[in-house]
């Protein structure tokens, strides 16, 4: 028998369809879910304490085109995500296991690698606190400061998760934290993902002691592998050294948050090794006024993430910006930090005591016109087509909008579009709509 494949015009629709039938399923699992104990209150058990916690997420979302346009066409698909775990406490030391189960349907060509999962362990380890030190081994998620380069990443379907260790300490000037981790790859399969093979993250993050003054710093030094590193100069195994540091704080009405990052290492291609020379430099600064109506907050972040300025001349110059999380720049992760440079005023409001909004343009240029555009998920991706000519990459405009609808559902609307400029065109690039509505459940 003939099989018959959807048109273009008929995958919104398609999309829809597949979005109603995902919530009632998800309402339906919420009851069973909560049974589990009274309101998310925890229970004795013996010496110890038993914590148990749950969060649904539904998300319908709509490109067109994805990618651009460029090797893709426009597609709107549904993602699940289930989340359950336990904590045991007792004494000095806890144990955590929380399970996940993710589902996609409708997405063109298939679910990509942080779409789908059968059932699987997010997190499982073991952790031990004395004396303002800590001790934490096995699968766990580990975010950073404010994600640009440690993120849990939860705009994808399926948050990212490490195996490893990380020892700690916490104490009058502040906190340290050593780590050796490996990111989980995920995998179809039930109870079958593991850690990447050949890759690894270790290092030390520091942050100062909060309440002295009104600025605090983050200090980070951070050694990355993998083996598929891509990008317009070449691909093969990427060794990188990260040294970065972070100054953030609030006075009053004004609020700040600057990042610095360099890069050295290397790439080894099969023609050559290239030495890795990259660099970063991200702000976001805003003012509040919260005595008057709506509350508006206006502010301005400006990065510039370092390129490739001559493909052929032994060097790489691309910033990679690691584990960073998807909605880098807005909640359609259409760019990510590399080879980069964009100024993005916003105005975030309190239209409601539950409602929040925030309205935004990016104006994004390429930093090295020889390098190429680069999108998201990470690893980099670099755009085909898209290295030299133009450095003018368009302008984003967004608007993200938040509804705590009770103490447990929040909802979420966001919209954006993207008028692609000169280096996108040229790659046969194209104008892009996104839209995505989100429905998160946790208690």
């Amino acid at each position: 028998m003939a099989h018959t494949v959807p048109s273009e015009a008929t995958r919104p629709a398609k999309a829809a369809r597949q979005c109603a039938v995902l919530l009632p399923l998800a309402l339906l699992a919420t009851p069973s879910l909560a049974l589990a104990c009274d309101g998310g209150a925890c229970t004795n058990l013996g010496d110890g304490q038993l914590q148990l916690d749950a969060s649904l997420r539904l998300r319908g979302m709509y490109y067109d085109p994805t990618r651009f346009g460029i090797g893709e066409s426009e597609d709107g698909y549904g993602l699940l995500r289930a989340l359950a775990s336990a904590r045991y406490r007792e004494d000095n030391w806890q144990a955590m296991l929380q399970l996940g189960a993710h589902a996609e349907e409708g997405k063109a060509g298939g679910p990509g690698k942080t779409d789908r999962g059968a059932l699987d362990i997010q997190q499982a380890y073991w952790r031990w606190e004395t004396n303002g030190m800590h001790v934490q081994l096995g699968r766990q998620e580990a975010g950073y400061g404010s994600s640009r380069l440690l993120s849990v990443r939860d705009g994808p379907n399926i948050r990212l998760a490490f195996d490893g260790a990380r020892v700690g300490w916490a104490g009058r000037l502040g906190t340290l934290d050593l780590m050796a981790l490996r990111a989980v790859e995920n995998r179809p399969g039930a109870f079958d993902d593991r850690g990447e093979r050949g890759a690894h993250l270790w290092g030390a993050y520091a942050t100062t002691a909060r309440g002295h003054g009104p600025g605090q710093w983050d200090l980070y030094l951070l050694d990355y592998r993998r083996e598929a590193g891509r990008f317009a100069a070449g691909s093969g195994i990427e060794r990188r050294q990260t040294v970065g540091a972070r100054w953030f704080g609030r006075a009053g009405g004004l609020d700040w948050n600057t990042e610095l990052v360099a890069q050295g290492g290397e790439l080894r291609t099969a023609a050559t090794d290239l030495d890795i020379r990259a660099w970063t430099v991200a702000t976001d600064t805003g003012w509040q006024w919260q005595n008057v109506p709506l509350q508006p907050r206006l502010g301005v972040k400006a990065d510039i993430a370092s390129g490739d300025g001559n493909l052929h001349d032994g060097r790489l110059g691309t910033f990679n910006a690691l584990y960073p999380k998807s909605a880098y720049f807005s909640e359609a992760s259409l760019l990510a930090p590399a080879n980069l440079m964009d100024i993005q005023p916003t105005l975030a409001l309190r239209l409601h005591e539950t409602v929040t909004t925030e309205l935004g343009v990016q104006l994004a240029w390429k930093h090295r016109r020889a390098d190429a555009v680069y999108t998201t998920p990470a690893p980099l991706v670099a755009l085909p087509g898209t290295a030299g000519g133009s450095g003018r990459i368009g302008n984003q405009y967004k608007s993200e909008t938040r509804w705590q609808a009770s103490e447990h559902w929040q909802w979420q609307l966001q919209l954006a579009w993207m008028d692609a400029g000169p280096a996108l065109k040229q790659a046969g690039g194209q104008d892009t709509l996104f839209a995505s509505i989100v429905g998160a459940w946790q208690w």
